[in-house]
């Protein structure tokens, strides 16, 4: 039988172990050779005793402790504090700022539904030719009104919503506040959106036989459509897309009963009658509202809860 490896020898004379037999721990064909094998037995002893001299001429080595590592440091630390500075932001260039604008429009831009510009365009020509075409002028003019409002409104909905952004968790990784970015894809939409329905709206009166001016005819929808999506952007971001829509509707048919006065609003008293007519037209009370609402989605959208978590309704 071969003899015990140099492993098998080093196991067997351990010196912590010196109170065991030699050969404890190996198996029973090994300790039988070892009980019979001189050599095996001198080379383990002479380990063991080869072990004891090292251990006896070489002190043993402990770690320090915690407190002897760590409390002169903070003994110096609390004598002599170091100045600590706040990280700070490094400051823009007025050309710095100007490019993180561009480029942030610029990508908000590209992050709106691809549909929504196609659509818009072909909703503003319809109501263009409706209202050129319309045997009565009046008719048109005072259809082309709601139709703008509500076409604002969708717009406004279709990118108001950061919960269902699939880019909504990048808000917070940016170097631009979370609010900043969703704000700046909701004002580029609503001004598009806003600038193309005064273009239409000056070639609506220019074309059309009806007495309006172009500025009568843009004031007739301008506030209402700003507030209706006042309260679709608010509804949408406080709970769901399903509210934003309700409210959103809500407001464009108080708009439409508001531009008909007495006709539709009849039945109510007069106070409430004069504060839906005074609120659902283009008047600073209604421009007043709906930037409230506005600041109030914002705020909502700056608590990550809100625009990462998903709404309890819709």
């Amino acid at each position: 039988m071969p003899h015990l490896t140099e492993e098998e020898i080093l196991r067997s004379a351990r010196v912590d172990r010196a109170s065991v037999a030699p050969g404890h721990d190996l198996a029973e064909d090994r300790r039988s050779h070892l009980t019979a094998c001189a050599t095996c037995s001198i080379r383990i002893s002479g380990m063991r005793k080869l072990a004891s001299a090292l251990r006896s001429t070489e002190p043993e080595v402990r770690p320090p402790s915690f407190d002897a590592l760590i409390s002169p440091a903070l003994t110096t630390e609390r004598a002599e504090p170091t100045a600590r500075t706040s990280p700070r932001t490094p400051s823009l260039s007025a050309w710095d700022t100007a490019r993180l604008v561009a480029s942030l429009v610029w990508w908000q831009a590209r992050l709106v539904p691809a549909s929504l510009w196609p659509m818009t365009a072909v909703a503003l020509v319809a109501l263009f030719v409706f209202a050129w075409r319309v045997p009565d002028p009046s008719l048109g003019t005072v259809l082309f009104g709601p139709g703008v409002i509500l076409l604002t409104v969708g717009a406004a909905l279709a990118v108001c919503s950061p919960r269902r952004d699939p880019g909504s968790e990048l808000f917070h990784t940016m170097r631009v506040p979370p609010p900043v970015v969703w704000l700046t894809r909701l004002m580029l939409v609503m001004g598009v959106v806003l600038a193309a329905s005064v273009a239409v709206s000056v070639a609506v009166a220019a074309v059309s036989s009806s007495p309006q001016s172009p500025a009568t005819l843009i004031g007739s929808w301008l506030g209402p459509a700003v507030l209706g999506a006042g309260f679709t952007v608010f509804g949408t971001v406080w709970r769901s897309p399903t509210v934003g829509t309700a409210l959103g509707t809500g407001s464009w048919s108080m708009s439409v009963a508001g531009s008909h006065g007495a006709l539709l609003l009849g039945p109510l008293p007069s106070g409430i009658r004069h504060v839906i007519v005074a609120l659902w037209a283009t008047t600073p009370l209604s421009l007043v509202v709906a930037a409230v609402l506005l600041a109030a989605a914002t705020w909502l959208v700056s608590r990550p809860e809100r625009s990462l978590g998903e709404g309890r309704l819709g």
